[in-house]
């Protein structure tokens, strides 16, 4: 099962695979419903995305069983990630480091485009110090809620505008 290929890009083996699961014995299995929803996530939200950047995204942290999500700091019991609707990613670059950008300056064109991108549908996306959360639920109820987290558990509801301007 973990083979399913979503997307030219995505695979249900990296959403599931987890050090941390291994290490503890858990086994990160999705139902068929997540499976779905990580599916979808795939084809609306992050293939779209590595098409618009033209480089390689790497999932960090996709589908959690519960027992796994309870292991990680500042979790929530409403995780999408429970659902198989979110994703935690980091963006890969040559081109772009290249030209001197840093990680964080690829976070932040990640971010910037999934905002302004019409292809690019999700529900919440939010900006960390050195990743991005994004999840998708379905066209009809995306809410389309942009933030950014400290890292400590500290979250910030922000305007298009507000997003845009982050630098």
């Amino acid at each position: 099962m973990n083979d399913i290929q979503f997307t030219p890009h995505f695979k249900l083996s990296e959403f599931v695979s987890s050090e941390t699961a291994t290490k503890q014995g858990i086994e990160n299995n999705p139902s068929t419903e997540a499976v779905e929803n990580l599916r979808l996530l795939s084809v609306h939200t992050l293939e779209p995305l590595r098409e618009a950047l033209g480089l390689p995204i790497v999932i960090t942290s996709g589908y959690r069983c519960k027992a796994l999500n309870d292991l990680i700091a500042h979790h929530s019991q409403r995780s999408q990630h429970m659902k198989g609707q979110a994703a935690d990613l980091l963006v890969q670059g040559s081109k772009f480091q290249v030209q001197g950008a840093s990680p964080r300056e690829l976070l932040i064109k990640a971010f910037k485009t999934i905002i302004t991108s019409p292809e690019i549908d999700y529900d919440q996306l939010i900006i960390y110090p050195t990743f991005i959360h994004v999840s998708f639920v379905s066209h009809s109820d995306n809410r389309h809620k942009i933030m950014s987290a400290n890292g400590q558990g500290t979250y910030r509801a922000l305007t298009r505008a507000a997003a845009l301007a982050i630098n």
